[in-house]
């Protein structure tokens, strides 16, 4: 990736033209940084905040050592928001768990065949490991908290093994 004040971001080579001259896309493989900063054009390297924790504003172009260093303000998320993102996750992965064996609780209800007894445990170990996690996450109380849970494992770690 490459930047120049006057063409902007160039993401993949292509042809350009700098005062008044065309210049073929090989340039960007064929040139050396050198040679494309006489024509104003410079590497560039994107410094993005991790758009799961941050909202991401308007960039910002700083040359550094050379090469332009792409950067974007940003703002933490809101962590009640991020946390409740996260609780209906762990609401979601349990009802999709769960409802793998919902048919064999209907036809028990209903005078059938009774849950076995591997089933009835897997479903209560997917409810107990719902409940711990949503009381984790209540428990965040910081956006580095979250980030912590999160490389931990987070929402996806933890659920029992469906029985054979």
């Amino acid at each position: 990736m490459w930047y120049s004040e006057t063409l902007g971001t160039i993401r993949t080579p292509r042809g350009v033209t700098v005062d008044g001259i065309q210049h073929p896309a090989s340039i960007f493989t064929l040139w050396s940084d050198e040679e494309l900063a006489a024509i104003d054009i410079y590497p560039a390297a994107l410094d993005v905040p991790d758009q799961r924790y941050y909202e991401i504003g308007d960039p910002s172009y700083t040359l550094t050592d050379g090469t332009y260093i792409i950067s974007y303000a940003s703002t933490e998320k809101n962590v009640n928001g991020l946390k409740d993102e996260r609780n209906n996750t762990v609401k979601s992965i349990s009802a999709s768990y769960l409802e793998k064996s919902d048919w064999m609780v209907i036809r028990a209800s209903e005078g059938g065949t009774a849950v076995p007894s591997a089933w009835t445990t897997y479903r209560a170990a997917v409810r107990t490991e719902s409940n711990d996690k949503n009381l984790a996450i209540d428990a965040l109380s910081t956006l580095d908290d979250i980030k912590t849970y999160d490389n931990n494992g987070g929402v996806t770690a933890g659920w029992p093994e469906v029985p054979e």
